[in-house]
This record gives structure tokens, sequence and C-alpha cells, in this order.
């Protein structure tokens, strides 16, 4: 059974789990990528802010992956990041990205953000095709100052 929720300080560990797993499967510098973050070993703390939130997702009471946005550092315009979009291999084809996704740009239009924004690897076939089939399109250059170089594809939706 799915159940969606703001993350809490007690997920943070489970959530870096998740990140660690994931981004395992990939070869990737992990000083270009969001495993050279330093803000992700606190990730509750890191979404306490305004206009910002970060979902977990539990399947079977287990959190197996989250997403979330905030104000996209490094510029004054009306948009948001999506951010730290993860989810475990056992968790894919249930539908689950899509509640992520759904839940982070509804929140996105009720924080009043005009656009979204995220970055993420060309090999993260899945991730793409999801964000794709939310109307997410793939633009030239980066925007802002995310600091993870090491993303080779940035996509903007209109929200």
């Amino acid at each position: 059974m799915l159940h969606i929720r703001p993350i809490s300080p007690h997920d943070d560990q489970a959530i870096v789990a998740v990140v660690h797993t994931v981004m395992g499967a990939f070869d990737v510098d992990p000083s270009t990528t969001i495993l050279g973050d330093p803000t992700l070993n606190h990730m509750y703390q890191t979404y306490q802010r305004e206009r910002a939130v970060y979902f977990v997702a539990l399947w079977n009471d287990k959190i197996v992956g989250g997403c979330g946005i905030r104000q996209l550092d490094g510029t004054e315009e009306n948009i948001c990041e999506i951010q730290r979009m993860f989810l475990l291999s056992e968790a894919r084809g249930k539908g689950i990205g899509k509640a992520l996704m759904e839940h982070c740009l509804q929140k996105a239009q009720e924080f009043g953000y005009e656009k979204a924004y995220l970055e993420t690897l060309s090999q993260m076939h899945e991730a793409r095709s999801l964000y794709q089939r939310f109307g997410f399109e793939v633009i030239p250059q980066a925007l802002g100052n995310t600091g993870h170089c090491g993303c080779d594809v940035k996509m903007m939706k209109v929200l």
C-alpha cells in the first residue's frame, strides 16, 4: 500500500540510503552529483524553508523513494527546482514516481511558482520518461546554481 507524506526528522537516514542505492547503479563522480552535496544527510532540515517541501513515499510502511521542491538557488526568477527524485528499483512500475511528481507539482502551483526546473542524468531513462510525460522539455543550458554539474540533462516545465 502506498503512502506519501512530507519528510520528518527521523526519515533522513532512510532517504539517504535510498539515494545511495539508486546512485550506486550509475557510474558517476560523487563530487558532481547529489552524493557530494553536504545537505544530503540533512534532508529534513534542508526543506524547512518557505515554499519548499520534500515528500517521502512509503510502500508497505517502508521508505522506497522521495522527491522535493524548493526555490531554484542562484536565481531571482519564480522557478522551483524538482529535487532529489529517487525510487528504489523495487518501487518502480507501481505509479509511485507519478504520485510523487503529482504531489510536487501541485505544491509548486500552490506555492505560486511559474516554472519547474530539474536536472538529471542521461542514463536515467525511466526518470526522463516520467518527466517528459509530465510535460518537462529538455533545455540547452543549466539554470540557477544547483551545484550538480555532473547532471547532463536539464529540463523545464511551465506550470
